[in-house]
């Protein structure tokens, strides 16, 4: 027993001395490897082509060097229109790696995120900061290339915990959409409050602005879609006023729920012509349609269950018509934000085509004259 217990004494000390070498065998090569990721900052400035300052969520600042190891420089022969550079100006191509460097350090920290960067000429304004609107928003770096005539795609970083990190857009379900998003050249992205990151372009396909607002988690590094727009392109700055696609959206399928005229509680499905003309003001004019008498407003007209001569203090209100060109809305959007409609279908009769969503005993319907352009009426019934 005595020889058992000093054989395995022995063992554990021989395996005690294996383990204690390979760390100090390892321990150096550790070492070395965290050398290799640190560059001096005087070094990083010397070498680096591009340098941002950027904020982390704790109003941590650092320096966001940009250079290449592999950077071979030339001139342009002839004007670059995307980037507006002239012929003669430096343009340099090689594989671009970012290092951090930490207010109050010497040294900067090698980076691993992918710039999907392979060429800078100089001077650029296309790749920029936007900075935190509020405490607990971190400053965000775009890198940009060229998408279309129109806009680029931006592809957003931040800094998270000292590192870094490239973000993702989704959709408002969860789904990736992609790494980039569209963003006009100029004033093309802002940060409103509550971390949200709004991106502007203009949308050859309905010759419109289209303004996307995302929702930043930095927790899960994601830029959720949280509302959309469009404005007219004789308005092209932003939208400081109104109500987004989602919340306009929200409102009138709670307004169809309840059965009320929207911004017009007071005024319900099933009131009566007496009831009506006693909280309303004066209609702009009265006409007949198909199923009755309509009186008309300037942003929509109430229709009721009799003919203008037959109309009495016991007549009902049927339907609320609203009139929809002033909101940039297509069908498009309202399924993004309202799901599958019940129906969708060419109206032969009427002409054009409707988009019909039903809440229990009331109707919400759209109405557009072709396949997926712009709505122009919506009634709730």
């Amino acid at each position: 027993m005595i020889h058992s217990l000093r054989n395995q004494t022995w063992i554990a000390r021989v395996l005690l001395t294996i383990l204690f070498s390979g760390i100090l065998v390892l321990a150096p090569s550790d070492h070395a490897e965290a050398q290799e990721n640190q560059i001096p900052a005087e070094k990083l400035k010397e070498i680096s082509r591009l340098s941002f300052i950027l904020r982390d969520a704790y109003e941590t600042q650092y320096t966001v060097f940009i250079f290449a190891q592999d950077e071979e420089k030339s001139n342009l022969t002839e004007k670059d229109y995307w980037t507006n550079n002239n012929p003669g100006d430096s343009s340099y191509m090689g594989t671009y790696r970012a290092a951090l460097l930490k207010k109050g350090t010497s040294y900067g920290i090698m980076q691993s995120a992918d710039l999907d960067l392979r060429s800078i000429t100089l001077p650029q304004n296309w790749h920029y900061t936007i900075k935190g609107k509020e405490p607990g928003t971190p400053d965000m770096l775009f890198i940009t290339e060229w998408g279309t005539s129109n806009f680029n795609l931006a592809k957003p970083f931040i800094i998270r915990s000292g590192v870094l990190q490239p973000l993702k857009f989704i959709d408002n379900k969860g789904e990736k959409i992609d790494n980039y998003y569209p963003a006009g050249r100029e004033n093309g992205v802002r940060m409103l409050s509550n971390a949200r990151v709004q991106f502007k372009f203009y949308n050859n396909s309905v010759f419109k602005y289209a303004v996307n607002t995302f929702k930043l988690n930095i927790s899960k590094l994601e830029l959720r879609l949280s509302d959309t727009r469009y404005v007219n392109p004789d308005m092209p700055s932003w939208p400081n006023s109104g109500t987004g696609d989602r919340a306009y959206l929200e409102s009138l399928k709670t307004s169809a729920m309840k059965g009320i005229l929207p911004n017009q509680p007071s005024i319900k499905l099933g009131m009566t012509h007496k009831s009506m003309q006693n909280t309303l003001k004066k209609a702009s004019s009265r006409e007949n349609g198909e199923w009755g008498a309509y009186y008309v407003y300037p942003q929509y007209s109430i229709g009721f269950d009799s003919y203008i001569h037959e109309l009495d203090n016991t007549s009902r209100i049927m339907v609320f018509n609203l009139f929809a060109e002033q909101r940039n809305l297509y069908p498009g959007t309202v399924k993004l934000w309202l799901g599958k409609p019940q129906q969708e279908y060419l109206n032969e009769a009427e002409g054009g085509y409707d988009m019909i969503y039903k809440f229990g005993s009331r109707t919400l319907s759209f109405h557009y004259q072709e396949e997926n352009e712009q709505i122009y009426l919506i009634t709730i019934y």
